[in-house]
């Protein structure tokens, strides 16, 4: 009889179980514990823990207070190869270029003072020039329009360089050993989270939202101090549907 009763009971035990141990893995889980801290730094302005684990602000005054939320879905994880090593050297390179250029255009400059400067007179007042003036007006136009791409070309390098490299310092920063990420080979690995957000409004009301938390973590390798794995940081926030 006893024995009739414990069988019938165990499909619900093995669910109850089940479902304590799927809310145990959600609540221990780096992503879990990571989203739980941005959001109560955001709530208490603690700016500088926000800046160790997170790129972008959840605002108080613009967004909000997340009050509780709750995970929905965890996607896939992304790995796309760290490359903060081969844009550091298209940076370099694009910095050699541009002083190799420098020098040349300053060369030309020094040569040439006294007809560029009633080149420039003549383009203040837009007045035609000829003879020698007009052919160092068309050169000196030529060298302007080299000089802002070669410019151009450091300013992209630079750009592109400092957002890969943004993430992964982030991820493996410690006051203690700092790393230098463009020495190292390695991975970016990211994944995105949706959540059921509670958020106290700035008009002081209570709404629901769904966000997509998207977070990054370094994995490095080949550089000094071996293989260096990196903590999760929150690096995007987007509502559903927006």
């Amino acid at each position: 009889m006893h024995g009739r009763k414990i069988e019938s009971w165990l499909p619900a035990i093995a669910a109850v179980l089940t479902m304590a141990v799927i809310a145990g893995c959600a609540g221990s889980s780096g992503e879990q514990q990571v989203l739980k801290k941005y959001f109560d730094a955001s709530r208490l302005r603690d700016n500088r823990t926000l800046a160790n684990i997170a790129s972008v602000s959840f605002r108080p005054q613009e967004e909000g207070i997340v009050q509780s939320f709750s995970v929905v879905t965890v996607a896939e994880q992304r790995r796309t190869p760290l490359r903060v090593r081969e844009l550091n050297q298209a940076y370099e390179q694009a910095k050699k270029e541009d002083e190799e250029f420098s020098k040349r255009k300053n060369e030309y400059q020094d040569a040439n003072l006294e007809a560029l400067d009633r080149v420039l007179r003549a383009e203040r007042e837009n007045t035609r020039l000829r003879g020698r003036d007009l052919k160092v007006q068309e050169e000196w136009a030529k060298w302007r329009e080299e000089m802002a791409a070669s410019a151009k070309k450091v300013s992209e390098a630079q750009e592109a360089l400092s957002h890969e490299r943004t993430i992964a310092e982030l991820s493996v920063f410690s006051p203690e050993k700092p790393v230098d990420v463009a020495q190292y080979d390695g991975d970016v690995i990211s994944k995105d989270i949706t959540i059921n957000a509670r958020i106290r409004t700035p008009e002081d009301q209570n709404v629901e939202k769904q966000l997509v938390v998207t977070i990054h973590r370094a994995e490095l390798r080949g550089g000094p101090a071996g293989e260096v794995n990196g903590r999760w940081v929150i690096t995007s926030i987007t509502e559903t549907g927006s």
